[in-house]
């Protein structure tokens, strides 16, 4: 399977869900709700607790009909409890080349973390099968991406970190493949509150987001 194949099996929508919390039960909840609402994707971090249980756990749960990644991979211990767990890609926030002879060998998506132009060149020679612009906000939004796809046209971009789900389709309009939402569909009070259907109801909006081109 092709870098391009594994993505769109990956990611059908074009979003992930990702997940950063400190009650290991709520994040699996969480998870839970994202997936069964058809987000499509849920990226759990490993500073999550039970965060490599809960992704074995979601696996045998929902089978092919939703994907989960292992995130803040940060090292080559990590990369190796997230593949043995059954993540279905691994996330890193920024360049570890470490692990990429751990994807490649499992045969697991690598999204390698980057910001500059220099550093996204250098996450797509590592073999990263998407690079993960992070904090996409912050350093220019949409309007990064766009300037980043002229002088690289070729280079599969996840983007994440601040992104709204109001600002999906712009991203995907400016040239990435995959647009991560963290605080903005997690959002703290809806996973302390367990409002569960309130989450629901944002998953179906992301994918909606993602739909329609800004």
């Amino acid at each position: 399977m092709t870098d391009g194949t594994q993505v769109s099996a990956l990611f059908p929508n074009g979003v992930a869900g990702v997940i950063r919390w400190s009650d290991g039960a709520e994040a699996l909840e969480a998870a839970r709700t994202a997936a069964g609402a058809g987000i499509g994707s849920v990226e759990i971090t490993s500073g999550t607790p039970d965060a490599f249980r809960s992704i074995r756990r979601l696996r045998d749960e929902f089978g092919s009909a939703c994907a989960f990644g292992a995130g803040t991979v940060t090292d080559r211990h990590l990369a190796e409890l997230a593949v043995e767990a059954g993540a279905q890609y691994l996330v890193t926030p920024y360049l570890v080349p470490e692990i990429a002879p751990v994807t490649t060998e499992a045969g697991v998506l690598l999204v390698m973390g980057a910001m500059t132009p220099t550093e996204i060149a250098a996450a797509s020679a590592l073999g990263a099968g998407l690079v993960k612009v992070f904090p996409a906000d912050p350093i220019g939004g949409p309007g990064y991406i766009r300037a980043v796809r002229g002088p690289m046209p070729d280079v599969p971009l996840w983007v994440s970190g601040g992104v709204r789900i109001d600002d999906v389709g712009a991203y995907l309009s400016a040239g990435a493949q995959v647009v991560g939402l963290t605080n903005d569909l997690f959002r703290p009070e809806l996973v302390r509150g367990h409002d569960w259907e309130t989450l629901a109801e944002l998953c179906r909006r992301a994918r909606g987001a993602a739909a329609v081109p800004a």
